[in-house]
Order: structure tokens, then C-alpha cells, then sequence
């Protein structure tokens, strides 16, 4: 609030700078290869596999003896297919992972715009550029959809605030756009961030309209409020927020048709065979006072040096325009805490055990930046460096500038490196040698199971034809020997201490039930297990993978069962979700380079309509009215001054 507005060009320019920024350390760590050392990057490049092989096939037999990928929205994994096809699936990857960090960026700047003036959104999104949180969902946990559907959902909410606010018809067209391709990367995102992002965006835009004063009012200000003046008070109040009432519900019914829409196919998967298992255990719903590792991974990581910042964020917050956001930012850090209190099980019920409760706190360190942008930009030239020079001294300033952006490069190096600093994963393993012996001798024509690959299994899965019983998608697990045990994946059996290995002895002590003829080791924890179970170790293949097989066991039939959904929703799946992604892209893409205008014979056409009605009284009525709150968006859009009531 404290400088002047800074022309538009100026924050296209550091938009850009942030982008930079944003592509260079991201970009750096991705191509280096950090993604592989990360939790679900292979899963997700698996599942684009299956695209890159079939995009209209909704069954994929390599897992799990089959289930339908209905079970998961599939843009992002649509897109690595469509890009897999010029540089393969690793590169795939990491192009669009790095594009939807781009997007997130983008989109903290422009939802920052909603809150604070430019100047600080463009601190806001440097801070997005260098955050723990995001460096630790995209290096660490590999979590593609989460970035990117809300990259998506972050644009929306100008659009939808517009909309809201004043009515804007090409913004609701947006928003909607927006909107669905948020559901097609991740239909939770759309779910959750209806109530945590939109909520507070559709809160504001109301209060805005109801502390906007009509062109025809008059008496502002009585000076109390009594019986006479009290009916026409409030008649002046639901004149100011009706219209901006019926908006706000027209988008949320449209938030609602595009969220069934756009996956309806998952929709009716998981009501037609749903999820009945029993939850698999997660640090992040521990109670972080007592298990300090997750605590330190699921909550203090991705807060990170915004720790510093929370408190002016919350006192700053919850006293101006933005106390919805503020609102939102602490139901979703107390979500984020897991089971360190009972409050999150309480307001999530069921969907507590289901459910990896590090999103919101990953959400929270999103939605906190236009604040924490606020402070920054007041530490830089405003009341907050006047200060910092009065109490502490001129030469206090830069200390703590320099400190404080020490504080967030580091941390975000610190969370982005997390896995080599604590191993997560096995060292690399070369999936070539296990391909080529699947191909031998048909081998392929039996089943197997990988023990000590970690994540790397699903990248196992993405380079062979070969079947196993196992998988690394939990949610489409159907044999009862999976779903009835706590265990994510046989592969780490171990981990789960005796209903893990209870679980894996099922399979290997009768493995004829399931065709199962090979076991690729990268344990030796496993090996008296597979030698008590009556296998025996055929080899050591050229990546050091030992091979124990099972003699006696009947290959698999040549017509494996299949259970693919009907027609038109394949036709659905295969051509909604990736329609909506690149819709909303070139959306965006129209309007921030300001080319998304009419036919310039239309816009001639319409010029012409509006000067043949313009002399009648309704048009200049509403002229004047169109005037009024133009000029007033002006003010709130531009300085970011909310009117008094």
C-alpha cells in the first residue's frame, strides 16, 4: 500500500524475472535427474505409458492381475504421453513437470493480484518460485498432479473473482475453462479447492460488491442505524450483493457439471466398484509431537522459513479484505497437522484415514504467499523498512533482507536435496537386463514379482509387457490378499512388519493361484523367505537383480479376463480431460498476452449496435452504471483499497 502503482510493463518484467528464477532451479534439478529418486514420478510415468500404448484402452493388465485407469484423472498423464512421443518417457516428464511449476508460479501472482498490489504479487510469486513446499512435492515426493491441477486452479480464481465482482463474461468462460482442467490433472484438487481457494475469492468479491456503494444511493453514512433507516439499509445491502449472489452460484453450479463431466468415467468407476479396503497406514496422519521424522518431513519442511513470516501474515490477514484467505490458511494448517490433534479427524470423519493430510498443509503454504508477498514487498521500500531503520538501525535493513533470503533459498535447496540427504529409495536400478529376460524364452508368458525396487517398480512395469501381481497404485487393488492387510506394495513387504511379510508369504507360498513364476530380489532380507517357500535362485542377472523361480507353474491363458468400461466413456476419457488441458492453456496463454478480442468485423458490428440503441433512457442508465464501477474496479484492481462501508 505504501508506493506508487508501478506500470504494467514493470510487472510483466518481473513476472518474468520470476520465471527465470523459477526455471532455472527447478529446471536444473529435473534435468539432473532429481525426479528418480522421488516417490511417485515413476508411477505417473507409468500410467503414461499405458497412454503412449493405447489412448483409448481404460484396461491395463501389467498390474494388480488388471485394473481400469479410470481410477485416476488422467491429464497430466496424457499430456507425458503426447510428449513421450517426441523425447520419451523420462524427458516427457520432466517437460511437464516443469511446465506446471511454471503454471503454479503464474498462478500465485495472479491469485496474489486478488489481495495485494502488484508489487508484492510479484514477491509472492518469487516466494513460490524458491518454496520448500513446492520443492519438496516436486523433488521429493514427485507429485505431478498436485502441481499441476493447482496451477490451474490458481488461475481460475481472478477469473472467478471477476465474475463474481462485476460480471465479466469472457472471465466466467475462463474460470470454467480453468476449472476443468483442474478436475482433468486432479479431481481432488477441485473438490478441496472449491472450499479452501474459491471459498474465500467468492467471499471476498461479495464483501467487495456489499461495500460498494450504487451510482443512485443516497445518505451513505447515517450516523446510527435506527427503526426508520434500518429497512432501507438493508434493502440497500441486498441491492449491492444480489447480483453478485446469483453470479457466485452460477460458477459453483458450473464448478460442480465440469467436476462430474470432464472424469465422468471415474465418477462412475468408483461408484459401480468401490474403494472397500483397509487404510493403508501414512506418516502424515501421525502425531507429529511423538514421530518427529514426520513431523519434520510433512510439516516443518514445507513451512520452512514461511515460519518467519506466519505471524505478520496472520495479524496482517485477518485485519483487512483478505480475512477470508487468512480464514482459509489456518483451517488448512491445522488440517495439515495430522493426527497431532483430534480436530482433523473430527472434520475429515472417514475420509481421515483415506486421505495424505501433507496436501493441505502444502495448500496452506501456498495460500498464505500474497501475505507473506505483502511483507516482503513493505520490508523492501515500505512501513516495515521504516521501521526495521528506526529501531534497529539503517544498517539492520539489509541484514535481515539478505537473511531472510538465505532462509528460503535454503530451505528450498534443503527440501529439494531431502532424498539424498535421507534415503528414500534403492540406488538406481537398470530395468533393460529384467526386460530381456521377461522376452527370453517367453518368459513373459508367466507372472512375476519385484522385492527391494521401491518405487522403481512402476518404471520396471513401464519398460517390460510382463505381468505382476503386485503394483503401485493402492486405490485399484482388488485381490482380497492386498486389500485385506495394510500393506501399499509386496515390494516392500517388509516394512509393514508381520501383516507385510503375512502378506507376501500368501503369494509366494501358493504361487500357481496367481501364475506367478519369477521373483526379481534386490533384498537378500527376502531370501530365506523365498527359500522356505520353496523357491530356488536361478540367477544373477547384469544389474546384480537376483532371480528365484518357481518350478511347476502353469502359464498364464492366452485370453487374459479384461473388464473394459463401454464405449462412449472410453470415448469420454479419451478425449475430455486433454481437451479441457490444452482449452484452458490457450485461454491463458490468449489472455495474458491481451489477443483474446471478437472478429474485428464483430467488434465493428457491435459498435454499430450499441450507437443505433445508445440515445434510449435503459442504456444510459446503465452507461452511467457501467462508469461508476468501472472506475471503482479501477481503484480496488489497481491500488488494492477496499471502500469503507
Amino acid at each position: 500500500m505504501e508506493s506508487t502503482r508501478t506500470p504494467r510493463a514493470h510487472h510483466d518484467r518481473r513476472l518474468l524475472a520470476v520465471l527465470a528464477v523459477a526455471t532455472l532451479f527447478h529446471g536444473g534439478l529435473l534435468v539432473s535427474g532429481s525426479f528418480r529418486r522421488t516417490y511417485d514420478a515413476y508411477v505417473h510415468i507409468f500410467f503414461a505409458d499405458h497412454y503412449a500404448r493405447g489412448w483409448f484402452n481404460t484396461w491395463e493388465p501389467r498390474w494388480y492381475t488388471g485394473f481400469t485407469t479410470t481410477s485416476y484423472p488422467p491429464g497430466t498423464h496424457q499430456a507425458m504421453a503426447l510428449a513421450s512421443r517426441l523425447v520419451g518417457l523420462e524427458w516427457a516428464f520432466v517437460t511437464v513437470q516443469l511446465a506446471a511449476v511454471l503454471l503454479l508460479v503464474v498462478g500465485v501472482y495472479r491469485f496474489a493480484r486478488i489481495w495485494v498490489r502488484p508489487e508484492a504479487a510479484a514477491w509472492a510469486a518469487l516466494l513460490a518460485a524458491v518454496s520448500s513446499s513446492i520443492a519438496e512435492a516436486v523433488h521429493t515426493f514427485g507429485q505431478l498432479p498436485t502441481t499441476f491441477s493447482l496451477g490451474f486452479l490458481l488461475n481460475a480464481m481472478p477469473f472467478a473473482f471477476r465474475w463474481v465482482r462485476w460480471g465479466h463474461g469472457r472471465a466466467l468462460l475462463l474460470a470454467v475453462l480453468c476449472t476443468a482442467a483442474t478436475t482433468a490433472g486432479h479431481h481432488v484438487t477441485t473438490l478441496f479447492g472449491s472450499v479452501f481457494f474459491l471459498g474465500p475469492v467468492v467471499a471476498t468479491a461479495l464483501l467487495d460488491r456489499l461495500r460498494t456503494p450504487l451510482p443512485d444511493e443516497t445518505d451513505l453514512h447515517p450516523t446510527r442505524v435506527t427503526r426508520r433507516n434500518a429497512k432501507p439499509l438493508i434493502v440497500r445491502r441486498v441491492r449491492r450483493i444480489l447480483p453478485a449472489t446469483v453470479r457466485a452460484g452460477v460458477y459453483g453450479c458450473l464448478v460442480v457439471v465440469t467436476l462430474l463431466f470432464v472424469v465422468l468415467p471415474y465418477w462412475l468407476w468408483s461408484s459401480s466398484d468401490p474403494i472397500t479396503q483397509i487404510p493403508i497406514p501414512h506418516a502424515s496422519r501421525a502425531d507429529f509431537l511423538s514421530d518427529t521424522n514426520a513431523g519434520l518431513v510433512f510439516w516443518a519442511v514445507p513451512w520452512g522459513a514461511l515460519l518467519l513470516l506466519l505471524p505478520f501474515a496472520v495479524v496482517r490477514g485477518l485485519t483487512n479484505r483478505a480475512w477470508p484467505l487468512m480464514a482459509s490458511v489456518l483451517l488448512l494448517t491445522l488440517l495439515g497437522t495430522g493426527g497431532t490433534t483430534p480436530i482433523p479427524r473430527l472434520l475429515l470423519g472417514g475420509a481421515f484415514d483415506i486421505l495424505t493430510l501433507d496436501r493441505f498443509t502444502f495448500w496452506a503454504t501456498i495460500a498464505v504467499l500474497p501475505m507473506a508477498g505483502w511483507f516482503l514487498d513493505s520490508l523492501h521500500v515500505g512501513r516495515v523498512a521504516t521501521a526495521v531503520r528506526t529501531q534497529l538501525g539503517r544498517a539492520a535493513l539489509p541484514v535481515i533482507q539478505v537473511g531472510l533470503a538465505l532462509a528460503f533459498v535454503g530451505m528450498a535447496v534443503f527440501a529439494a536435496d531431502l532424498p539424498a540427504l535421507r534415503r528414500f529409495q534403492p540406488d538406481p536400478i537398470d530395468p533393460e537386463p529384467i526386460a530381456q529376460f521377461m522376452e527370453k524364452d517367453q518368459h513373459d508368458r508367466w507372472r512375476y514379482l519385484a522385492l527391494g525396487f521401491g518405487d522403481q517398480m512402476a518404471w520396471l512395469s513401464a519398460n517390460t509387457d510382463a505381468t505382476t501381481v503386485d503394483g503401485n497404485y493402492h486405490s485399484a487393488r482388488r485381490l482380497p490378499e492386498l486389500t485385506s492387510t495394510p500393506v501399499e506394495r509386496l515390494e516392500g513387504a517388509k516394512f509393514r512388519g508381520v501383516p507385510g511379510i503375512g502378506s507376501l508369504q500368501q503369494f509366494l507360498a501358493v504361487p500357481g493361484k496367481y501364475h506367478l513364476k519369477f521373483v526379481f530380489s534386490n533384498d537378500q532380507f527376502y531370501d530365506p523367505l523365498l527359500a522356505f517357500s520353496g523357491w530356488h535362485r536361478l540367477e544373477v542377472l547384469a544389474n546384480g537383480i537376483q532371480v528365484w523361480e518357481r518350478e511347476d507353474i502353469a502359464p498364464l491363458p492366452a485370453e487374459l479376463p479384461s473388464r473394459e468400461i463401454p464405449t462412449w466413456q472410453r470415448a469420454l476419457w479419451g478425449t475430455v480431460p486433454m481437451t479441457a488441458v490444452v482449452s484452458a492453456l490457450l485461454a491463458l496463454l490468449a489472455s495474458i498476452t491481451n489477443r483474446l478480442r471478437p472478429p474485428r468485423r464483430l467488434r465493428a458490428a457491435a459498435a454499430g449496435l450499441r450507437s443505433t440503441i445508445g440515445q434510449s433512457w435503459p442504456a444510459r442508465r446503465w452507461a452511467d452504471v457501467d462508469g461508476r464501477l468501472a472506475a471503482i474496479a479501477s481503484t480496488v484492481d489497481g491500488d488494492r483499497i477496499a471502500p469503507r462501508w
